[in-house]
C-alpha cells in the first residue's frame, strides 16, 4: 500500500534506510542538507561494522523464553552460543536467516509463524518488526549522537525498508506491517526494491574504480558515467536471492525499466548450503546433527570462517583450500563411532581430503564444487533475459549485492558474457543497496517507469451470458442473473507504466446495500483473463472501498483508479454522483 512519502521526504532533514537482508542486514542515513547542496558526493553515515568480516551485521535474533527480544546480530549469535555451553538454550529462541520466507510462503497472513533452530515457534511479523524496531533505535541513537546539539524528531525522518523486487506484493505488505509494528509511522515509509536502490547509488557514483583499473590498467583512473540511453542488467546477488532487473537511463537522468524484475532463491546461502552438506557427508548425518545441537558456539564458528573463506575461492587457486573445523567435531564423531577419524591423507567417499587438528585441506577441485551448481543458475538465467527482444542493445551488466564480491560468480559472469557485455562490480557491492535505498529516500521518482510482472484484476460480477459464462458463475441478484467471476483487467503483464500513471478508470456498482465494497484480487501469468476462479489466477488480497451512504442506492457507484508504477500497489476511488474521494486500500494480509 504506497504511501506519498515522495512529496513528504522533500521536507524532512534525514532520510534512513534499513537494508533487511537473508544472511547480513544493516541501516545508514543521510542529511538533507548535504543532499540539497551536492548529492553526488553524498556522505552517508550510520553503516554497522563490527568483527571485520561486514561492514553490516548477521540477521540473526535471539528471545528469551518468555518471547521477549534479547539482541539481534553479533551479540545474538554470541549470547546463543554461549548458552548452548551450559544446555540453557532449550527454552530460548534463537532465528537466523529467515527472510527467505516471505518469498517461499504464498500465503503469507498476519498469523504465519516462523520456526527456530530448534522447530519452536513465532509469530513471523513480531520477529521482523523486533528486528526493524532494534535497527531504528540504532539508527536513531546514531543520528542523534551525530547531531548532538541539534536533537532530530522522529517525524523529521523518511524511512526506507529494502525488498527484493521478485517479492510478492503481500511480501511487501507484510514489511510494511512489520516496519508500523516497529514504530515506524507508515506516512514516514518508502518500500525500495534491492536491485533498483543499488542501480540508483552506481549511477551516481559512476563505474567503480575497480573496474576501471581491470578494463585500462591504470591506476587512479576517473569515474565515468552511465550515458543517457545506457541499458544496462542489474544482477543484485544477495544472501538468499538473486533480483534482476533491466533499466535504461533516460535523458532526463531517470531510470527505465525495460524488462520486469525476476530471479530465484539462488543466493549466496546455497553455497553454504553446499558446505554444510559437504561437512554432514565427511561425518555423517546423525553426527553431524549431534555436534550442532551440543556445539552451537563451534557451528557458528565454521560459517562466520567460511563467509570470508568463500570470498577467497577463485578460479585461478591451484593449492589445496584450508578451512578451519572445530576439533570437538572430530570428538564428537570419536565418542559416536567409537573409533578414530582417520586424520592422514586418504579419499573419503572418493573425495581427497587431510583433517589434522582444527584444520581441514581439501583438494581445490572441491572448494570449486561447492559454487558450481548456484553459478550455474544463475548464467543461464542471465541468459535466458539477455535473449529477449526487450533487452537488446544491453550493454552492461551492473553486479551487486555481497555475493558478487564472490571471484567464482563475478569469474563466471565474465567468462560467459564479458566478450560483449561490460562487466562493472562497484567498490563495496554488498553495501550498494544499502547506500542506494539513502538515495531512493530523497528522489522516489527516480525510476520511473516500471514493467508489470503480472496481469492484475478484480473479480468483478456483469449480467450472466447464456451459452457462454459457466453455470458455476451464475448468480441470481434481484431477479437478473449475473457472472460474480469475471476478471476485471486492470494492467497486463509486460505492460510498461510510469510511476504516477493511473490504470484505465473502471466503474463498479454495489450491487446491495453495504457500506463497504470488498472485492477480490488476482494475479495472471495471461494477458487477457477472462475468469478469475482458475488454476491460471493467483488471489492475492482485496480492495476495499468505502461506499456513500447518503446518496440513492442508484447513484453509488465508485470510480476505481490503481497505480502499478511504484514500488507497491495504491488506489483512488472517487464516488461517481458526488466527485468525492472515499477511502480505498489494498489488503492484502488477512
Amino acid at each position: 500500500m504506497a504511501t506519498c512519502a515522495e512529496e513528504v521526504s522533500k521536507t524532512k532533514l534525514v532520510v534512513a534506510a534499513i537494508d533487511f537482508g537473508t544472511t547480513y542486514s544493516g541501516y545508514a542515513f543521510a542529511f538533507q542538507k548535504d543532499y540539497s547542496s551536492d548529492h553526488h558526493s553524498l556522505r552517508i553515515y550510520g553503516i554497522m561494522s563490527k568483527n571485520g568480516c561486514s561492514q553490516k551485521a548477521p540477521t540473526c535474533v535471539l528471545f528469551n523464553p518468555q518471547g521477549k527480544f534479547d539482541s539481534f546480530g553479533y551479540d545474538a549469535e554470541n549470547r546463543y552460543a554461549e548458552l548452548t555451553l551450559t544446555n540453557e538454550h532449550q527454552d530460548w529462541y534463537y532465528f537466523r536467516r529467515f527472510k527467505m520466507m516471505l518469498y517461499n510462503n504464498p500465503n503469507i497472513t498476519w498469523h504465519s509463524i516462523l520456526k527456530d533452530d530448534k522447530g519452536k515457534s513465532m509469530n513471523a511479523i513480531k520477529v521482523f518488526s523486533a528486528i526493524i524496531s532494534y535497527l531504528r533505535q540504532e539508527t536513531l541513537r546514531n543520528i542523534n549522537e551525530r547531531v548532538a546539539n541539534v536533537g532530530i524528531k522522529e517525524n523529521e525522518i523518511n524511512w526506507v525498508l529494502t525488498v527484493p523486487a521478485i517479492w510478492s506484493d503481500q511480501a511487501k505488505q507484510f514489511m510494511r506491517e512489520a516496519a508500523k509494528k516497529a514504530g515506524i509511522h507508515s506516512d514516514q515509509l518508502d518500500i525500495a526494491l534491492e536491485p533498483e536502490a543499488a542501480s540508483i547509488y552506481c549511477k551516481h557514483i559512476s563505474v567503480s574504480r575497480r573496474e576501471r583499473q581491470e578494463t585500462h590498467g591504470a591506476e587512479g583512473v576517473g569515474l565515468e558515467a552511465m550515458c543517457p540511453g545506457t541499458k544496462y542488467l542489474v544482477l543484485d546477488a544477495g544472501g538468499g536471492t538473486i533480483d534482476i532487473t533491466v533499466q535504461r537511463v533516460q535523458e532526463n537522468g531517470t531510470l527505465h525499466q525495460v524488462y520486469m524484475a525476476n530471479g530465484g532463491d539462488w543466493g549466496g546461502t546455497k553455497v553454504d548450503e553446499a558446505y554444510e552438506a559437504f561437512l554432514e557427508e565427511l561425518v555423517g548425518q546423525n553426527i553431524w546433527e549431534a555436534f550442532k545441537a551440543k556445539y552451537m558456539d563451534s557451528y557458528i564458528d565454521i560459517f562466520r570462517e567460511f563467509e570470508t573463506k568463500k570470498r577467497t575461492i577463485s578460479p585461478d587457486i591451484e593449492n589445496r583450500i584450508t578451512f578451519t573445523v572445530p576439533p570437538v567435531l572430530r570428538d564428537v564423531y570419536e565418542e559416536m563411532k567409537n573409533s578414530p577419524l582417520s586424520t592422514t591423507q586418504g579419499h573419503h567417499r572418493n573425495r581427497k581430503l587431510i583433517w589434522k587438528g582444527d584444520r581441514l585441506r581439501v583438494d581445490v577441485t572441491e572448494a570449486k564444487k561447492l559454487f558450481e551448481t548456484t553459478c550455474a543458475l544463475i548464467v543461464a538465467h542471465v541468459e535466458r533475459i539477455l535473449d529477449k527482444e526487450e533487452t537488446a542493445g544491453t550493454s552492461d551488466i551492473l553486479m551487486v549485492g555481497g555475493f558478487s564480491e564472490s571471484p567464482m560468480l563475478s569469474n563466471a559472469i565474465k567468462e560467459r558474457f564479458g566478450h560483449t557485455k561490460r562487466v562493472i562490480i562497484p567498490e563495496e557491492a554488498g553495501l550498494s543497496v544499502l547506500k542506494g535505498a539513502v538515495l531512493f529516500g530523497f528522489d522516489t521518482r527516480v525510476v520511473s517507469l516500471r514493467v508489470m510482472k503480472h496481469t492484475y484484476g478484480i473479480q468483478s460480477s456483469s449480467l450472466f451470458r447464456k451459452n457462454l459464462d459457466p453455470d458455476i458463475t451464475k448468480t441470481m441478484v434481484k431477479g437478473k442473473l449475473y457472472c460474480e467471476d469475471r476478471f476485471s483487467k486492470h494492467v497486463k503483464k509486460g505492460q510498461s507504466v510510469r510511476i504516477d500513471e493511473e490504470t484505465q478508470t473502471i466503474d463498479y456498482h454495489p450491487l446491495d446495500d453495504r457500506e463497504e465494497m470488498a472485492v477480490k484480487v488476482y494475479i495472471t501469468d495471461k494477458y487477457d483473463p477472462e475468469y478469475c476462479d482458475t488454476e491460471l489466477c493467483s488471489y492475492i488480497g482485496q480492495l476495499l472501498v468505502c461506499l456513500p451512504m447518503d446518496v440513492p442506492t442508484s447513484d453509488r457507484g465508485v470510480k476505481v483508479n490503481m497505480k502499478f508504477g511504484g514500488t507497491e500497489l495504491s488506489v483512488r476511488a472517487t464516488v461517481m454522483a458526488t466527485n468525492q474521494t472515499t477511502h480505498a486500500e489494498f489488503r492484502l494480509l488477512e
